[in-house]
């Protein structure tokens, strides 16, 4: 299984870039993982509805993934068992897609995913998305990182 991770715009916080790279080593040891970072779009936020679809189409060009993963608040909660209980089940590899500070819109996804129905920053919401994973992996392993 590869794993991929997409999202428009670089992490500028270096304390969310951190952690970034702690998670996505830590998964690299079960998984192979890629992190691609698609250009960000500069419009203002009253051409919002224009953004959203630019980075959606710049995200979609680049999935590889037969499985697709869009996180986006009004999708479906998970516990971490139960993510990892899916992430086990997907044949083949799987793009998770992530969208900038106005959102993504994509219609195109095998499962939309939620954190919770609070808004999250999106730098944020891509540590957490790492994290899950690397929490799946290990509860797949029976590692005690879980509890």
């Amino acid at each position: 299984m590869k794993i991929r991770v997409l999202w428009a715009g670089k992490t500028k916080k270096t304390y969310f870039r951190s952690a970034i790279d702690d998670y996505s080593e830590r998964i690299r040891k079960f998984v192979s993982l890629e992190i691609v970072e698609a250009r960000e779009e500069s419009l203002s936020d009253h051409q919002r509805a224009r953004r959203l679809r630019a980075e959606g189409r710049l995200l979609a060009a680049r999935k590889q993934a037969r499985t697709t993963v869009l996180l986006d608040s009004a999708g479906k909660m998970l516990t971490s068992e139960e993510f990892a209980k899916w992430l086990e089940n997907v044949r083949g590899d799987v793009d998770f897609l992530v969208g900038g500070p106005a959102g993504l819109e994509t219609d195109d996804a095998s499962l939309k995913l939620s954190f919770g129905r609070m808004t999250l920053p999106h730098e944020l919401a891509r540590v957490l998305l790492l994290e899950q994973i690397f929490r799946a992996l290990t509860i797949q392993h029976r590692i005690p990182y879980h509890k």
